[in-house]
């Protein structure tokens, strides 16, 4: 599989050429565009179960978009995000990464996807109980609001919530809440989350949250 992003920081786009037989598993929405001969199917990420749980305890899709390249020779496709931002390629190791939700963009055949344990502070800051873990070899696609930056855990480290974009599976995640805030996805510059323990974290440089406020303010 070869790949290129274009037209990044701001308004990446991902463009993907499958070689013969080669399959390619992207996140509903982030589809822009696809060479004739290209085949689309539809199908659970990790299986049913994993899939609905993801769906329904967190903030996941429940279905995703498998497209193979059945021909004898190589067919393109590009993809974006809903969002403003950058993407960027992660080459997977064995532990894996979590994701949050709106992340993933896509993955290559050898990367799996199941569930991750997030807890109970999580589900009060609106984000699930439950999040996309997605282990195995391979390559990984993360969208980010802004650009993506990459940091390490030692020990324990503190970021605003809508900034985290995924981390090492090692690592606890905690949410902690300003006084009297609970469960408002619109207050998330409030909220921060500490991590401990040792692995790697990848934030972004921008939030949505920061940006919605902007904008209720310029409304009023």
């Amino acid at each position: 599989m070869l790949y290129k992003i274009r037209y990044h920081p701001a308004y990446s786009v991902l463009n993907v050429t499958l070689k013969p037989q080669e399959r390619l598993y992207t996140a509903l929405g982030t589809l822009v565009s696809m060479e004739e001969g290209l085949i689309l199917k539809r199908s659970f990420g990790g299986g049913f179960l994993n899939a609905l749980a993801r769906h329904l305890l967190g903030k996941d899709d429940l279905i995703l978009n498998a497209i193979h390249n059945p021909t004898e020779e190589p067919l393109s496709l590009e993809l974006s995000k809903t969002f403003p931002g950058d993407i960027t390629r992660l080459n997977l190791t064995k532990s894996g990464i979590v994701v949050r939700p709106q992340v993933h963009v896509a993955h290559t055949t050898g990367v799996q996807m199941g569930i991750h344990w997030l807890g109970f502070s999580s589900w009060f800051s609106g984000q699930g109980l439950i999040g996309l873990k997605l282990h195995g070899r391979g390559r990984v696609f993360l969208g980010s609001y802004g650009s993506l930056i990459q940091s390490q855990c030692n020990e324990r480290f503190m970021i605003e919530h809508q900034h985290l974009v995924a981390f090492s599976p090692k690592l606890r995640l905690k949410v902690n809440f300003p006084k009297g805030v609970i469960g408002d996805p619109l207050a998330g510059g409030g909220l921060s989350s500490q991590l401990t323990g040792g692995g790697s974290i990848y934030w972004q440089t921008r939030s949505l949250s920061s940006l919605g406020r902007y904008i209720r303010l310029k409304l009023r």
